[in-house]
């Protein structure tokens, strides 16, 4: 019998894990089967194995395809410690399970890693050439009675920790790490003390959550697809406003279980974002937009939030796989936002996914305009530049604010719809990628627009009035702020309110005093005051609704950071 060709069979199955129908169904149950009992022996076919595995995890034609994926995925780390040393070390920083993986993780990430996955991590010693910081933070974890020794010259800083740590069970990434648990009193001062040493880890990937192969949650009954992709929308705006059958709302421990699915992906591929290093496990919500695809929208933790946007970050999954990311920061009638499609799962229904976060984000905020920046499709950025991410926004509907960007992008568009070859030079991509895009809704009003430019006056607003209060101190002054906000509100305590709430208030207190509050009616003031309580309760997204309804708010700071000086 004829020996099978392992690569024929990975790139055959590769080359068709997004064509869907019958004919493709048997296909790929075929090659699956046949995959049993072929040896994979580069990792370069390993990679695309991989990744064929995770994309027909996500999107599964039937239950026979999405079981014989799973039985792979779960036999892979077999795979890869199979392979020959040198292929195996081009794994490195793969994610894939029974690799190595190496970052310099910040200080929530690291600190979920230890709770998490203990054992996985250790310092990467080799990586790390000066240990002068990280002295400092082990020098504050010192009793006294071990400080001459440590500070002798005599022990290097990894020679120490293994005395340290010889009877510990973990590692010494481990032990530190509960060191520092312990010492919750004073968190920002040992978060900055960790983050300032960027530490190396290099992690022992396993099959589970903390690998791109086990990073999956099973989410009920599968769902299956039996024909294509969902492609973008004719009317995109329509599909946004159309209300969604139920946004859930999930408890603690379902809002956790999400976080560690977001994390755990995010780390994997070298990346991290406050949008899910400070989420808030009991504000995410849940909705299910159709063929196994949901959108896991959540807030922040209460301390962790911005002074006046809110700012959400969402994970996209399918059959509880997460494909893809992003955030969105919701300010009045408008959310700045962009999507990240991982490798995996590009090829797939990118277009139509980005149409339903909108449409979830539009449903909870009730927001008229998207805002993407020129980041998100260019500038500074090379992978979205050579991808051509414009015009997958300008697709979508989006459209450049600068009248000139707007006429070049039109008379591109034109040469790309004319001549099918066409691609548009990068030198025009830059060009392109000069100034904001924005979706406008129906519903939508220019003089609802507040400018991007106008978020950093606010902070300059801020220092203005802090400064106005002529104290010597920021605390002083601070506290003369916030009692004349108090008064001219007419807040006589906030002694009843919730901790968070009179937190967030006194943090607003510095932009507020900045406002011509006199000369508003009581009901705008008191509606303030209900406004900045809210910015510290249990929902942000109630926040979010209340200030886009506040139209002399709006108005009035709008004002004042038009006229504001730039320097």
């Amino acid at each position: 019998m004829k020996p099978v060709s392992a690569r024929r069979t990975i790139a055959r199955l590769h080359n068709i894990r997004s064509r869907f129908g019958a004919e493709f169904a048997a296909e790929k149950l075929q090659l699956l089967e046949r995959l049993e009992h072929c040896e994979v022996r580069t990792a370069a076919d390993a990679k695309r194995l991989h990744s064929g595995l995770c994309f027909i995890r996500a999107f599964p034609d039937s239950a026979a395809i999405l079981a014989k994926a799973r039985s792979e995925l779960g036999n892979f780390q077999k795979r890869v410690q199979k392979l020959r040393a040198a292929q195996k070390s081009l794994l490195a920083e793969s994610g894939i399970a029974g690799t190595k993986l190496h970052y310099p993780f910040s200080y929530e990430v690291a600190s979920w890693i230890a709770h998490n996955f203990a054992g996985t991590a250790s310092i990467d010693w080799r990586a790390q050439t000066d240990t002068d910081r990280l002295d400092e933070l082990l020098d504050h974890l010192l009793l006294h009675a071990e400080t001459d020794y440590f500070r002798s010259g005599n022990v290097s800083t990894e020679e120490w920790l293994k005395i340290a740590t010889q009877n510990f069970s973990g590692t010494d990434f481990d032990w530190l790490m509960t060191q520092l648990a312990e010492r919750r009193n004073h968190e920002s001062f040992w978060r900055a003390l960790y983050d300032a040493i960027d530490l190396p880890l290099k992690c022992e990937l396993r099959n589970d959550l903390f690998s791109r192969t086990g990073n999956a949650m099973r989410a009920g009954e599968p769902c299956f697809r039996r024909d294509s992709m969902r492609n973008r929308m004719a009317h995109a705006k329509r599909e946004i406003a159309r209300p969604l059958a139920a946004v859930r709302l999930l408890d603690t421990a379902q809002g956790n279980r999400i976080l560690d699915i977001a994390r755990s992906s995010l780390a994997l591929r070298h990346r991290e974002t406050d949008h899910f290093n400070n989420a808030n496990p009991g504000e995410i919500y849940l909705a299910d937009v159709g063929k196994g695809v949901s959108i896991a929208l959540m807030g922040f933790l209460p301390d962790r939030r911005d002074p006046l946007e809110c700012t959400m970050g969402y994970l996209i999954l399918s059959n509880g796989v997460p494909i893809g990311y992003g955030g969105a920061s919701i300010l009045f009638h408008q959310a700045n936002t962009g999507i990240n499609i991982f490798d995996e799962y590009r090829g797939s229904e990118a277009a139509w996914l980005w149409t339903q976060v909108m449409r979830i984000v539009h449903a909870q905020s009730g927001c008229t305009r998207f805002i993407a920046n020129p980041y998100q499709f260019g500038e500074d950025n090379t992978e979205a530049l050579k991808s051509g991410a414009f015009w997958f926004y300008y697709r979508l509907g989006y459209r450049p604010v600068d009248p000139g960007v707007r006429k070049v992008a039109k008379q591109e568009f034109r040469r790309i719809t004319l001549r099918k070859a066409y691609r548009s030079p990068v030198a025009t991509l830059k060009q392109l990628a000069t100034c904001d895009m924005h979706f406008v809704l129906p519903a939508a009003r220019q003089s609802q627009l507040f400018s991007e430019s106008w978020i950093d006056q606010c902070g300059l607003l801020a220092t203005s009035a802090l400064a106005a209060a002529r104290q010597p101190s920021r605390k002083k002054a601070l506290d003369s702020v916030v009692t004349k906000v108090m008064l001219t509100l007419g807040v006589r305590t906030m002694e009843k309110w919730a901790a968070q709430q009179r937190a967030a208030f006194i943090r607003l207190c510095p932009l507020i005093a900045a406002l011509d509050l006199a000369s508003w009616p009581t009901k705008d003031r008191r509606s303030l005051i209900r406004l900045m309580r809210a910015k510290g309760g249990r929902l942000e997204i109630d926040y979010a609704r209340q200030l886009k309804n506040h139209s002399r708010f709006f108005e009035q700071l709008k004002s004042r950071c038009r006229d504001a000086p730039t320097t």
